[in-house]
């Protein structure tokens, strides 16, 4: 497995259906016409921590090759932590934490193997 950066990156995912729990609260909730909110969680996982769950999901143990530096790529932001006190505010908060996003990820995609391409199966 190659991984983009040194593995440090530190990342506060979000599970997609949290995502639009936000959005649907912010369109109910909010009385104002434009709003700008941050939806995530209130921790944050580095990205061998996301590995290492998606690897024991999988019953993996793969070669990890990481790369230099503390980037994975071009505009990538090494720590990702957002404000999210304004969402908060109309009541909205994750039901996932970070690890139980990731996992049911990886299962939902064991499980729709069409939305994989065959590059990327596992």
């Amino acid at each position: 497995l190659n991984v983009l950066g040194n593995g440090q990156q530190r990342k506060s995912y979000l599970y997609v259906q949290d995502c639009l729990d936000g959005i649907l609260t912010a369109v109910e909730q909010s009385k104002s016409r434009v709003n700008l909110l941050n939806l995530g969680t209130d921790e944050y996982c580095d990205v061998r921590q996301s590995i290492s769950w998606i690897c024991e999901e999988l019953d993996l143990s793969p070669d990890i090759r990481f790369g230099n530096g503390e980037r994975g790529w071009v505009g990538d932001n090494p720590f990702i932590y957002l404000d999210t006190q304004a969402a908060r505010s109309l009541g909205w908060q994750p039901k996932l934490t970070i690890q139980q996003a990731v996992t049911r990820t990886v299962r939902y995609l064991q499980a729709h193997p069409e939305l994989i391409g065959q590059d990327d199966a596992v």
